[in-house]
C-alpha cells in the first residue's frame, strides 16, 4: 500500500496503490493539509488500488466535509471493478463524482 501526491496547478492528484486502508492516513492527511486551501480540486486515482476498507472511506467523507460538503470538488478516478462495488455499495456514487 502507498500513497503518493502531486499538485498540477491548483488540483491535488492522489494516486493510490494497493489496499487503500489505515495504513495510508498519515500521507493521506498530509497531501489534504497541505494543500486544502491552495486547491480548487482533488482527484483520487484508484488505478492501482486492488482494496478499499472503511477507513479510507471516512478518510473521503472527511475530505468532503473539509471541502464544505462541495462533492465537485472530489473526483475518483481509473475505478477498477473491485473498487467500484465498493464505492457503490458504501453509495459513495451519490457523494461523489466516480470515472472508471
Amino acid at each position: 500500500m502507498s500513497l503518493t501526491s502531486r499538485v498540477n496547478e491548483d488540483v491535488v492528484y492522489i494516486y493510490v496503490e494497493g489496499n487503500f486502508d489505515i495504513g495510508c492516513y498519515d500521507q493521506f492527511n498530509k497531501a489534504l493539509n497541505e494543500n486544502l486551501n491552495t486547491s480548487s480540486k482533488f482527484v483520487i486515482d484508484l488505478s492501482k488500488a486492488s482494496y478499499m476498507d472503511s477507513s479510507a472511506l471516512g478518510m473521503m467523507l472527511l475530505l468532503r466535509e473539509k471541502l464544505g460538503g462541495q462533492s465537485s470538488k472530489v473526483e475518483f478516478t481509473n475505478v477498477n471493478d473491485e473498487v467500484m462495488r465498493i464505492l457503490c455499495d458504501a453509495k459513495f456514487d451519490q457523494l461523489f463524482t466516480i470515472n472508471s
